[in-house]
């Protein structure tokens, strides 16, 4: 009795694995149809290849299959707006699409009662109508099973791998079988096999003919040279220990496909795995730096405090001197230029203001102010006028830039002028300066008009000492102002160096030579309007 239910299930779980294979359930082939609808109900009639026909509808409260009455229903209920809609799905879609449709279809959720038993019949009734199943022409699963233990036979089928393995191999196979389980198999030279050969946990070895497939699990497959395999030789979790005679269908490994499937899988989620991890990482860490530098951004802002608190005045008091050595640079090479091309303009600018600094002073501030109308009346005077237009195009940029000129050229000539000055004096860091060279003296000017800030940048390394680096940069802008009004209304007093007779015009050293040299009569005692001359008294004595 036991033998017998083992064998039993044992045919049962290989008539499982090929039936699905044998029978082909498919949708009929739908030529025409017909959908109708209006304020009393809704139908559908198909027409079929077979010619064939079906007609479902909702009628006046009724519902008919093909003439037949199977239900009511409500106007207007859940039932209806899904058969309608059904209706209005399918008027768009054509045969296999619209097979499918109809099939899929399925009764709204929650009906009961009446309408729950109508929505079934029509749900079953589509159903029946477009599915066939296809079973003319196929042969009956014929299925022979050898094993030299039942046990090991029902063990070897219900073990979870092998049935699997046995199942990819058994795709598209025929079904009239020979299962060998757990036991060796020799198809002895001359002998013929017709069908397919499946051998599970046993060694199949090949010496005549198999006029069909052979498929090995779980074993091993040796094909000598007299042996012919007419189909192919499938293995699954199984080695080839020889294969040396003819295989038509060749050897097939039907895992590697699913393995590299597998592999690729595998690796792809790795690699998605790794990517989210990166990027969950990348983010984590982004956020903390942000928040970090956040967080001491705020603690600047509300303490004051800084990881570079301790270094920060001496760096930007060093940063504040490099800055005006780089700006002395730069225009000791402009005054380099202005001298080479227009020194002779520059010497008489420097003597204007040399000579006459009040002046020159005054003319500059008055100058300054009047920069702004000037430039506007005359930009007005040059449009009102039609001819003046192209004019007032130049005299928008153009008048600024001589302004700027003229204040820079200004500045440099005060610069020389305290070059010179500082040439002249006795300080023991002056000593560098050639007063021969205009370009000594520029540079030498520049710093020292300069030396006030940079001796301001110099104390604010100093703790406590911002008071005074704070006075040091005032004195530094009142004496860059005071220069450059001077060296401007020098410019506009010379017309930017080209009137030289304007300082010749007044030599102090020439007025002071000719005052002292101008004769002064001086009365002697007894002179004048009742005393006489002593020497004449003499010559009368």
């Amino acid at each position: 009795m036991h033998r017998l239910l083992r064998s039993a299930v044992l045919a049962l779980g290989l008539t499982a694995l090929v039936l699905p294979q044998g029978l082909d359930a498919q949708l009929r082939e739908i030529v025409t149809k017909s959908v109708s609808a209006s304020s009393s109900g809704a139908g559908l009639e198909l027409r079929f290849a077979d010619g064939e026909t079906f007609e479902l509808s909702f009628d006046d409260g009724n519902v008919f299959v093909d003439g037949e009455e199977v239900g009511s229903y409500a106007s207007g209920s859940e039932l209806d707006t899904a058969w309608r809609s059904l209706l209005g799905e399918a008027m768009a879609l054509e045969n296999g699409a619209l097979a499918e449709r109809l099939v899929a279809w399925d009764a709204p959720d929650g009906l009961g009662g009446n309408a729950g038993e109508v929505a079934l019949a029509v749900d079953e009734a589509l159903e029946q109508a477009l599915s066939r199943a296809d079973a003319a022409g196929q042969e009956a699963a014929e299925i022979t099973v050898s094993a030299s233990d039942d046990r090991s036979a029902v063990r070897a089928l219900l073990s979870g791998s092998r049935l699997g393995a046995l199942e990819q191999a058994l795709q598209g196979l025929s079904r009239n079988l020979r299962v060998h389980v757990d036991e060796d198999v020799v198809i002895p030279q001359g002998s013929v096999v017709e069908g397919t050969l499946v051998v599970i946990e046993g060694t199949l070895r090949v010496e005549g003919e198999v006029r069909g497939d052979v498929v090995v699990v779980d074993g091993a497959l040796e094909v000598l040279d007299s042996g012919v395999i007419g189909g192919e030789a499938r293995v699954a979790d199984a080695r080839v220990l020889r294969n040396t005679g003819t295989v038509r269908g060749g050897v097939v490994d039907v895992l590697q496909e699913e393995r590299s499937l597998e592999d690729d899988l595998r690796e792809r989620i790795r690699n998605e795995i790794r990517n989210e991890i990166r990027n969950e990482l990348r983010d984590e860490i982004r956020t903390e730096l942000r928040n970090d530098v956040r967080h001491i951004a705020r603690m600047e802002r509300d303490e004051g405090f800084s990881i570079f608190s301790p270094f920060r005045a001496v760096i930007e008091g060093v940063g504040g001197v490099l800055e005006k050595l780089v700006m002395v640079f730069i225009l000791g090479l402009i005054g380099a230029g202005f001298l080479s091309f227009a020194g002779e303009n520059m010497e008489t600018i420097a003597e204007t203001a040399r000579r006459a600094p009040g002046r020159s002073a005054m003319v500059g501030l008055a100058g300054s102010f009047l920069l702004i109308p000037v430039w506007l009346l005359g930009l007005l005077a040059l449009v009102v006028s039609i001819v003046g237009i192209p004019v007032a195009l130049a005299w928008a940029p153009l008048f600024p830039l001589a302004a700027g000129l003229a204040a820079l050229l200004g500045y440099l000539a005060v610069a020389q002028n305290t070059g010179e000055w500082l040439a002249d004096s006795s300080f023991p860091w002056t000593g560098w300066i050639r007063k021969s060279n205009p370009l000594f003296t520029l540079v030498a000017g520049l710093l020292g008009l300069l030396l006030a800030f940079m001796a301001g940048h110099v104390i604010s390394i100093v703790p406590f000492m911002d008071f005074l680096g704070g006075l040091l940069f005032a004195a530094g802008v009142i004496i860059t102002i005071v220069a450059m009004q001077i060296g401007f209304g020098a410019v506009l007093l010379t017309r930017g160096g080209r009137r030289r007779e304007y300082y010749g015009a007044y030599d102090p050293d020439a007025a002071w030579e000719a005052a002292m040299n101008v004769d002064v009569d001086v009365e002697e005692p007894g002179t004048g309007a009742g005393g006489s001359n002593k020497d004449e008294d003499v010559d009368d004595a």
